[in-house]
C-alpha cells in the first residue's frame, strides 16, 4: 500500500488556505512553495519615502437606510421600587447622511500591502473607557466606537464613573478586565492580529466596540462626508477596503431568574473592496460603494 507524502497532505489543505485568503479576489497557486507563508518582515523597515503616492476617495450608501432601533434597558430606581427604563442607542448602526448618502465613521484600510514598505506606525496610543452605557474607544483627539492598535501596543482601559464595570474582548484576545474604581485605568497588550470585539460583562448587554490589531497604519475612519485618504503609500497595486461593524441583533441571552438580557451577539461585518494601483507622486481616487 502506498502511503501519502508530506506533499500530498498539503496540497489537501490547499482548499482551506483559499478560504483563509483576503482580498478583492484570489487566484490559483504555482507552486507548493506558495502554501508556505513568508517570514514576517519588520513593519517600516523597508519604507522609501521618494516612492510614495496618496490614495483618497469616498465612502457612499447605495441603498435604503436600515432601520436601527434602540434597546431598552432597566435602571434600579432611588426608591428601591422597581426599574426606571431607558433606550439604549444601537451602537453599531452605520452613520448615514439621508441627502447626500455619505457614511461617516466607516472603517477604512489598505491590502495586500507590504508592511516592510510601508511607513513607520504614527498612530495616536488607544485607550478604552467605559461610562454612560457605551464603550468608546478613544484615539488621539477622536472619540468613536472604533480604535487601531499595532501589533505588541498596550491599550488602557478604564471606568469614568463610580460604577462597577468589566470589560470583555474576544476574538483576537481573550480577557475580561475589571473595573471597580473610577479613573483607575488599567492596561493590556495586544499581540495577535485581528480583531478584538469589546462588550460589556456587567449588563450593558447592547455595548460594542471593536480594536483592530495591525502591522501598518493605514487604517482611518471616513468624516462626516464620507471622505478618507492616506498618504505616503507605497506605490504599486493594493486593495482598498471599507469595513461596518454588523449592526442587527442575532442572539440574546437572558438571566434565567430575573430574564433579564444579559449579552447580545450582532451580525457579521460587513465589507467591500475595491482595487487600485498608487504611483509615484501622484494621488489615486476611489469610490467604494456600500452595501
Amino acid at each position: 500500500m502506498n502511503r501519502p507524502t508530506n506533499r500530498t497532505n498539503t496540497r489537501r489543505l490547499w482548499p482551506l488556505f483559499v478560504l483563509l485568503a483576503s482580498g478583492c479576489s484570489s487566484e490559483s497557486p504555482t507552486s507548493d512553495e506558495r502554501l508556505v507563508p513568508p517570514a514576517p518582515a519588520i513593519p517600516g523597515t523597508a519604507f522609501n519615502a521618494t516612492q510614495v503616492g496618496r490614495l483618497q476617495g469616498k465612502v457612499v450608501w447605495t441603498a435604503a437606510i436600515p432601520e436601527t432601533p434602540g434597546f431598552l434597558y432597566g435602571v434600579p430606581r432611588d426608591d428601591g421600587l422597581g426599574f426606571a427604563f431607558r433606550m439604549a442607542e444601537n451602537p453599531n448602526r452605520p452613520h448615514i447622511d439621508a441627502t447626500t448618502k455619505a457614511l461617516a465613521d466607516a472603517v477604512v484600510f489598505l491590502r495586500q500591502l507590504d508592511a516592510a514598505r510601508g511607513r513607520p506606525w504614527n498612530l495616536p496610543p488607544v485607550r478604552v473607557e467605559m461610562a454612560d452605557g457605551r464603550i468608546t474607544v478613544v484615539q488621539g483627539d477622536r472619540r468613536s466606537r472604533v480604535g487601531f492598535v499595532r501589533r505588541g501596543d498596550v491599550i488602557s482601559v478604564s471606568s469614568a464613573e463610580p460604577v462597577y464595570h468589566v470589560l470583555r474582548g474576544r476574538g483576537a484576545a481573550f480577557f475580561s478586565l475589571t473595573l471597580p474604581e473610577p479613573n483607575s485605568p488599567i492596561v493590556r497588550t495586544l499581540s495577535n492580529l485581528g480583531r478584538v470585539e469589546l462588550s460589556s460583562g456587567t449588563g450593558l448587554y447592547w455595548a460594542s466596540a471593536d480594536l483592530l490589531v495591525t502591522d501598518h497604519p493605514y487604517y482611518t475612519l471616513t468624516d462626516a462626508n464620507g471622505h478618507f485618504a492616506f498618504d505616503q503609500v507605497p506605490v504599486g497595486p493594493v486593495d482598498v477596503i471599507v469595513w461596518l461593524p454588523g449592526w442587527t441583533p442575532t442572539r440574546q441571552e437572558r438571566d434565567p431568574d430575573s430574564t433579564t438580557i444579559t449579552r447580545q451577539s450582532y451580525g457579521p461585518p460587513l465589507e467591500r473592496c475595491v482595487s487600485t494601483n498608487v504611483a509615484s507622486g501622484a494621488v489615486a481616487e476611489v469610490t467604494l460603494r456600500v452595501p
